[in-house]
C-alpha cells in the first residue's frame, strides 16, 4: 500500500480549473525534494489551470494527504497512456455523490512493471494475483 494518491486528470482547461480550485481548498503546496513543507508554503505559486498544465506531472502535499498529479501512465513497454486512453477501461466507483474513475488494474500493473522500482516490484505479486482473480 502506498501513502499517496495518484491522479491523471483530463487536461482540458475547465477540468484543470476545477482541480486547481480543489487544491487551493486543500491548502496544497508543492512537494520539492530537499525542501521542508514550511519552505514549500513560502513558494510564490499561482495555483491555477495554466500552472497545472505547465507543470505536467507534479507532487503535492495537502491537508488531506499527499497527491501526485501525473500526465500519463506508462505501459509495460514504456508507451504513454493519457487520461483519454485510460478512461474506456477505468472502473467507476461511487464515493458519496461523486463518481470516481479508477485506472484499470491491468494499466496499474503495467505501469509498475515499467517503473521497475523496488517498491513496485514488491507489490507486483499481489497485484497480479488480484488481476488473475478478476479475469477468471
Amino acid at each position: 500500500m502506498t501513502t499517496d494518491f495518484d491522479c491523471i486528470p483530463s487536461n482540458d482547461l475547465a477540468n484543470l480549473t476545477r482541480l486547481a480550485g480543489a487544491l487551493r481548498q486543500l491548502n496544497a503546496r508543492l512537494r520539492v525534494a530537499g525542501m521542508t513543507d514550511s519552505e514549500a508554503r513560502q513558494l510564490p505559486l499561482r495555483l491555477d489551470a495554466h500552472t497545472l498544465a505547465g507543470f505536467g506531472s507534479s507532487t503535492w502535499t495537502t491537508d488531506a494527504g499527499s497527491l501526485d498529479i501525473l500526465v500519463d501512465l506508462r505501459d509495460s513497454s514504456g508507451g504513454r497512456r493519457h487520461y483519454s486512453d485510460l478512461l474506456p477501461r477505468a472502473v467507476h466507483v461511487e464515493v458519496g455523490q461523486v463518481t470516481v474513475r479508477i485506472a484499470a488494474l491491468r494499466d496499474i500493473v503495467e505501469s509498475k512493471i515499467y517503473a521497475g522500482r523496488q517498491k513496485d516490484l514488491e507489490a507486483l505479486p499481489e497485484l497480479e494475483k488480484l488481476l488473475r482473480n478478476l479475469e477468471t
